[in-house]
């Protein structure tokens, strides 16, 4: 599950730079959007087929929630 926001055009950004450091700008910033959002939410899954609806936990909490849910 990605983030709301879309990975910058880096290209437009730097057109000086060449192709292989807009690909690593582009890595960099998908893997700091899994870092910060796809970690800490859970995913729901819904089957067609069963009716049925899962959700799978988050693997990893951030400091904010935890501290939340003691309140």
């Amino acid at each position: 599950m990605a983030k709301a926001y879309r990975i910058p055009d880096y290209k437009k950004m730097y057109p000086e730079a060449n192709e292989e450091v807009i690909a690593v700008l582009r890595t960099t910033e998908r893997k700091m959007q899994y870092q910060e959002y796809d970690l800490k939410s859970e995913q729901t899954v819904i089957s067609q087929e069963d009716q049925t609806i899962t959700t799978i936990p988050s693997r990893e909490d951030s400091f904010e929630r935890l501290t939340d849910q003691e309140v």
